[in-house]
């Protein structure tokens, strides 16, 4: 059974193929192919989730009751067409029905305060050239995604953090590959600006 490191290096169509495979095996009981599944995608959509809930103990709780669900209703799942969308897809939906979307942006708001706090209260003042440093610059970008527009956010943490296709993507949010490209454009534009400072230092 491969690991998802190994998964990543195949190509797409490859990968996807071996996917299905997996999940057409967990349909039919297969214990060990439910396993390969749950390694590839345990840590990167506990991952994802902790981008929402901001809490890694509640973030594996989600995940791992979405593959226990998964493996309870093995016998009615249905094909999907993409198994990474399918699992990002349902990881975001059972974030959602548990926090609902005003909890959510509440979550995201609270991150981005944390992170603007953090900075107001560091030693000032301090060039940007000698602050440059990865800690800092990590700081700076989780700052600026944090405060993105709310479908931006998805859109980027889904296509970047977790590099998804654009296809992908929309899948799992429910909308257009167009739209998920706009998206994307109008986060890179936003992140440009938010981090001008540091791209220009």
């Amino acid at each position: 059974m491969r690991s998802l490191g190994e998964l990543a290096a195949l190509d797409p169509a490859t990968r996807d193929a071996r996917e299905l495979e997996w999940f057409a095996r967990v349909r039919t009981g297969d214990a060990q192919a439910f396993e390969a599944l749950f390694r590839a995608y345990v840590e990167p959509l506990c991952s994802f989730a902790y981008s929402y809930v901001e809490s890694e103990s509640q973030a594996q709780e989600i995940v791992q009751d979405l593959f226990g669900r998964l493996w309870e209703r093995r016998e009615t799942l249905e094909r999907p067409r993409s198994v990474r969308a399918y699992l990002y897809g349902a990881t975001r939906n059972r974030v959602l029905n548990e926090l609902r979307h005003a909890r959510v942006e509440a979550a995201f708001r609270h991150r981005a305060l944390r992170l603007e706090a953090a900075q107001a209260t560091a030693p000032r003042p301090v060039p940007p050239e000698e602050e440059l440093h990865a800690g800092a610059l990590a700081v700076a970008v989780e700052r600026a995604v944090a405060e993105l527009p709310p479908r931006c956010r998805e859109v980027f943490t889904l296509t970047r953090d977790q590099h998804l296709s654009y296809a992908e993507a929309a899948e799992v949010l429910g909308i257009s590959p167009k739209t998920v490209e706009i998206h994307v454009g109008r986060a890179l534009t936003l992140l440009r600006h938010k981090l001008a400072g540091w791209l220009s230092s």
